[in-house]
């Protein structure tokens, strides 16, 4: 995996360094982790930029297990379990308490293909007004149904 994670940062014009070659590590030693946890080395990898509103709405995701890394910008958001329905229903009006990952932690989540609705409600943070860009990593176990 780092020689691919490598011709994926080739790819995107970011130069060899120790930085370069620290992310690369962390993300094959998540992508380890993460393969055993699910039991296959079959996994979905997406590293995105984030510089806009992606994927602002309160949600489940339609997924059996999800890992979740955030190493530049806001973390994942999510309200409390007594808040969820109301931040769902709300979506941008929401104010209500949220809580974020710290920038650099790990969260691995179950989707709701395997926890239905206890699956955890959460967002990436609204960023498109604010000038900051998020760096996310995000493993997804295989849907093998389609």
């Amino acid at each position: 995996m780092p020689a691919r994670l490598a011709a994926l940062c080739d790819l995107v014009g970011l130069d060899d360094s120790p930085q370069r070659r620290s992310l690369i590590g962390d993300i094959a030693r998540l992508a380890r982790a993460f393969a055993t946890l699910i039991g296959s080395r079959d996994m979905d990898l997406r590293l995105e930029a984030i510089d806009h509103d992606s994927c602002w709405r309160f949600h489940r995701d339609h997924v059996g297990y999800r890992l979740n890394a955030t190493y530049r910008g806001p973390g994942t958001q999510w309200p409390s379990l007594t808040n969820a329905a109301r931040a769902s229903r709300s979506q941008r009006r929401y104010r209500g308490p949220l809580n974020e990952m710290p920038r650099f932690a790990v969260g691995v989540f179950k989707g709701a293909r395997l926890a239905g609705e206890a699956a955890v409600l959460h967002r990436s943070p609204p960023v498109g007004a604010s000038g900051q860009t998020r760096l996310f990593l995000c493993l997804n176990e295989v849907d093998d149904d389609g």
